[in-house]
């Protein structure tokens, strides 16, 4: 069973959360997809992506560096696949831009240590017309496999995009069309604010 609680806390360690999580559910819209498939688009984070289902959504507050938000999306597939967008919004001018190669690798060193899994890939990307980061990670008991991807975002944004399942997921047409069905929208500005209450979602 994929623990999927392991691959969100991933990105907790990343950035140090100790706030609780809020509910955000932006809107969808369905274009033309692949059986099962829905675009899922958020005009207010400034992005669409394509997943095989309504996302649950949550948002945190980052420690030390308020108001710092990380908004997260996350589908689950049967006992072993993810998919998940995590939308770091950072304070006006603050965000990386464009991210130094040491901050792509610390992001996803970071994520592998918090999934328990090992980077056995990375380097540079195009992802949604930007120069990104990719990495491919295995768990440490080798039955799963992450596929982790960075892209800087306009508005003071970086999104993580990652998706996990048993071995082979990586290469998968389902991986492939998550990874490759993101884009930016939009054009306003960010406004990076504390969630509206706490607790923690399911």
């Amino acid at each position: 069973m994929l623990r999927r609680g392991a691959i969100i806390a991933g990105f907790l360690l990343i950035t140090g959360v100790t706030s609780g999580m809020a509910e955000d559910t932006p809107p969808a819209s369905s274009q033309e997809q692949a059986p099962g498939w829905t675009e899922f688009q958020s005009p207010e984070r400034g992005f669409a992506v394509s997943f095989p289902g309504a996302p649950k959504t949550s948002s945190v507050s980052v420690a030390g560096q308020n108001p710092l938000v990380q908004y997260d999306y996350t589908v689950g597939v049967g006992e072993n696949t993810v998919y998940q967008v995590v939308a770091f919004e950072y304070p006006a001018g603050k965000a990386p831009n464009p991210p130094a190669p040491e901050y792509y690798v610390k992001l996803v060193t970071a994520y592998a240590k918090g999934s328990d899994a090992r980077l056995r890939k990375k380097g540079t990307a195009e992802i949604a017309g930007k120069e990104g980061y990719e990495a491919i990670a295995d768990d440490a008991k080798g039955k799963l496999v992450h596929l982790i991807d960075v892209v800087p975002g306009g508005n003071d944004r970086i999104y993580m995009l990652v998706t996990a399942g048993p071995k082979g997921h990586v290469a998968s047409d389902d991986a492939q069309r998550f990874r490759d069905s993101f884009r930016l929208v939009g054009d306003q500005p960010a406004t990076a604010t504390t969630p509206e209450s706490t607790g923690t979602t399911p």
